[in-house]
């Protein structure tokens, strides 16, 4: 798995499509659409000041787990069914793991699919920054 498979896997997780996670850690639109092989270091450590549970190894290498063990998160999504993700097991309760799973795929979707728009409105000059 390339390092923007382990990135992309890391915002099913959070539950946050690729613009979302662009604007929370400050990296520009799009980049990890255009993401070839490794991303910058300024970009690594921008990603690892935002999210502190995410183990900067398993991003790089993907050895090791993609969270930290010493962190825990927790996490009220009432619209989803899901009371809370909570623990380093990260099991879900008082909800259903498939329901989960395939709300992710969903937003992981619709995530390829405005990446995809993105990419034809650059095309025309009216979008095009200058």
């Amino acid at each position: 798995m390339v390092m923007k498979e382990r990135l992309t896997e890391f915002l099913s997780y959070l539950g946050i499509g690729h613009t979302k996670f662009e604007e929370k850690v400050g990296l520009s639109r799009g980049l990890i659409s255009k993401v070839k092989g490794n991303i910058s270091l300024n970009s690594l450590k921008k990603i690892t000041d935002r999210y502190p549970e995410l183990n900067e190894n398993w991003l790089r290498t993907g050895e090791g787990e993609m969270i930290k063990s010493n962190h825990q998160r927790n996490e009220v999504q009432n619209n989803s069914g899901i009371a809370g993700i909570q623990g380093d097991e990260n099991q879900i309760t008082n909800g259903s793991n498939e329901l989960h799973k395939t709300y992710l795929e969903m937003l992981r979707k619709k995530d390829e699919q405005i990446d995809r728009l993105i990419g034809i409105m650059e095309n025309y000059e009216i979008w095009k920054k200058e």
